[in-house]
């Protein structure tokens, strides 16, 4: 008989339950916690969605959103059903008593968060002449300060990491650096939670036109669970904008954890029995490209009610209070 797509969470779960190392850390609530762990799921089994458990569907799928358009405020992403940034953004103290959450303009900001750093990397670039200041400002960079005297000029950029990589999809699927990058170390002092998943890569069989994802996490609050439906979200939205069938997707995980006030919460999960896998279903605003030309703005145009599991069953909520 073939295993249940979600036991290998219920088995990661009993795993850090049984073995798990008993660490302290920012958020004042201890957790259970191995290192090193990997989850596999493959799309074509089904949407991978807890059903031991009613999954968070709405949110996570606000969440993903707000990260696709970029947004930088916990009331952007509340407008989309997600609240899990409230806390981050107004509880947190070492947010709370950072100077720069107050340039944003206080409460319910965020900062360079993922959104940031997928929608708007930015790249500075500082030349030494006014015919190289000018070429990069066709290349589509702003000039942000000049020094006359010095001959400095000082220009930005920003990088949507999604339109390239769904470019890349399009016009050079075989490329090996389809990569979202999430960790940028010069920034973490101006967001309000450095990216817990730090890294999206694709991989494309241009044969049967299958796309699979590799997502790295470094820290993995096992008790929510939400990032194994962001994985199958971001992949399942890639391969429909590009054409390809949604395949595997592996989560490498640096820090798996349950916070002990999830423990009690947790073994009810396991003493659930699962329900079948979902059908994921995505809608007009996430349409097939046919070309790179039609990439630009295309992910801030996806709405939250196009993508639903209709079929979805699953065992009442647990309620798991998020640390922050």
């Amino acid at each position: 008989m073939t295993q249940h797509p979600m036991q290998q969470f219920h088995d990661l779960v009993a795993n850090i339950l049984d073995n798990g190392i008993r660490e302290s850390n920012r958020t004042g609530i201890d957790t259970l916690s191995l290192p090193g762990q990997v989850l596999r799921f493959d799309l074509r089994d089904g949407f991978p969605a807890i059903t031991t458990k009613k999954l968070a569907f709405k949110s996570a799928v606000g969440e993903l959103i707000g990260f696709m358009r970029g947004y930088l405020s916990a009331a952007q992403f509340r407008q989309l059903g997600c609240k899990v940034w409230d806390a981050n953004a107004n509880t947190t103290p070492s947010w709370l008593a950072n100077p720069y959450r107050a340039e944003c303009g206080g409460e319910d900001q965020l900062g360079r968060i993922y959104s940031a750093q997928w929608t708007d990397w930015r790249d500075w670039r500082a030349v030494h002449s006014f015919g190289e200041s000018q070429a990069l400002i066709e290349q589509g960079y702003e000039l942000i300060a000049e020094d006359f005297d010095r001959s400095t000029y000082v220009l930005r950029r920003g990088i949507n990491q999604l339109e390239e990589v769904l470019t890349k999809l399009l016009t050079n699927p075989t490329d090996r650096r389809k990569v979202i990058t999430g960790w940028r170390p010069d920034e973490w002092d101006q967001a309000a939670l450095p990216s817990c998943h730090t890294e999206y890569a694709w991989q494309c069989d241009t044969v049967n036109r299958v796309l699979h994802m590799t997502m790295q996490m470094r820290s993995f609050d096992v008790g929510l669970g939400f990032n194994v439906t962001l994985c199958g979200l971001m992949l399942a939205i890639m391969a429909k904008l590009s054409g390809f069938t949604p395949g595997s997707f592996v989560m490498l995980i640096n820090d798996a954890h349950i916070y002990v006030n999830h423990v009690d919460g947790m073994r009810e999960m396991l003493s659930r029995e699962h329900y079948p896998q979902p059908t994921l279903h995505l809608g007009d605003s996430i349409p097939t490209l046919t070309s790179a030309d039609q990439v630009r703005g295309v992910f801030t145009r996806i709405q939250p009610d196009d993508i639903k599991i209709p079929d979805y069953v699953s065992h009442p909520r647990i309620v798991l209070p998020m640390a922050a």
